[in-house]
């Protein structure tokens, strides 16, 4: 029986649109960067500089953007931030290297951790893969700090500078993905209240009339056939009066139970329609008539079994249901609420032949 939900990993066209603007505003920064590094990179190495960010750095930010377009890109697109940043930090480690190898200049170190903090932050890794960033990054900044003192008796201290920023950044991620854990436990709780019933846990009339349309629309394009189901306990009222509402609300759960037993594929939609009333919407593609009435009996024949009794009954005493069965085409009603009436007068048409029998039209 399918849940109504929220798929809370779902991401919009306008998260999709935010996510390239943010790629192509990477670009335009590592270009004003460069406008103001060329101004202080001495000039033999200022064609060095230029090709790194120009034929290295960008092309791995287009690659990313490229990446973007491709319709199943977010099956791996933690694993494209992670090597994009990498891949701009590594190319930033090679600048520091051969810009000191070559000139003794010691190019800054800023851009590991602006790289490493858009990954986190406006990329939004997640923290396993945020951590592997800052290990990795880390990694990498301390074995060039080993092979050349590039920043002279600050060297030491630059080294821990970067990692801790680093580890700052990949608990400070952790902390935002534990945070959206929790609301993104708060939404499924909210979905549930809003969209199931408390007494059966069968979706409340809405959501059950959401889904159901959703179905039905369906098999009105594949041209199959559908089935709705009207069920109604018999003389409940009395039943109500004599036993008391927790029995009552017992008789209620276990006309909900037998439904879950009696209708269990995942196109089978179950709703508690209102009060002691059940509706269930099932695509009957493969299904005549005989197996509808074989449905219908043998919910009559669990209410028999469980020899429920209701002494205030005007006729039998013992608690049953009526059900009413509509079936056909989804075009010939025009609509599910078409089919739900017709359910509903076949229902009315069992109850006037006595009660605890089914009627399909």
């Amino acid at each position: 029986m399918p849940q109504a939900s929220v798929d809370l990993n779902y991401t919009s066209p306008r998260d999709l649109l935010m996510l390239r603007l943010s790629i192509l505003m990477g670009g335009v920064l590592i270009v004003l960067f460069m406008i103001g590094d060329l101004k202080l990179v001495p000039e033999e190495v200022a064609g060095v500089y230029f090709n790194n960010r120009v034929f290295v750095q960008l092309p791995i930010l287009l690659a990313l953007f490229a990446l973007s377009f491709y319709r199943h890109f977010f099956r791996f697109s933690q694993s494209a931030f992670l090597l994009t940043i990498l891949g701009l930090t590594y190319a930033n480690y090679y600048l520091i290297h051969t810009l000191w190898e070559r000139v003794a200049f010691s190019f800054p170190y800023e851009g590991t951790l602006l790289y490493a903090f858009f990954g986190f932050f406006v990329f939004g890794m997640k923290f396993r893969f945020a951590l592997w960033l800052m290990f990795l990054s880390s990694f990498g900044f301390v074995w060039l700090m080993f092979l050349e003192p590039v920043y002279g008796d600050r060297t030491a201290m630059s080294a821990g500078f970067v990692v801790g920023s680093l580890f700052i950044g990949a608990i400070g991620r952790y902390r935002v993905d534990q945070l959206v854990g929790e609301i993104n436990k708060v939404n499924e709780r909210l979905v549930t209240l809003s969209t199931t019933d408390g007494l059966t846990e069968l979706l409340n009339r809405r959501a059950f009339m959401s889904e159901s349309e959703r179905l039905f629309a369906w098999q009105r394009r594949s041209g199959q056939s559908l089935a709705v189901f009207m069920i109604d306990l018999d003389h409940f009222k009395q039943f109500n009066d004599c036993y008391g509402h927790q029995e009552g609300d017992r008789a209620i759960r276990y006309q909900a139970d037998i439904l879950k037993k009696v209708f269990k594929r995942g196109t089978d939609i179950i709703g508690r329609y209102g009060g002691e009333e059940f509706i269930v919407v099932t695509a009957n593609q493969n299904q005549g008539e005989l197996e509808l009435e074989q449905q219908a009996a043998r919910i009559l024949a669990e209410w028999k079994n469980a020899a429920m009794p209701n002494e205030e009954s005007p006729g039998e005493k013992l608690l049953s249901c009526s059900i009413g069965v509509c079936h056909g085409q989804p075009e010939d009603f025009g609509s599910l609420e078409g089919m739900i009436q017709a359910a509903d007068q076949a229902l009315y048409l069992a109850k006037e032949r006595g009660r605890g029998t089914f009627v399909v039209v």
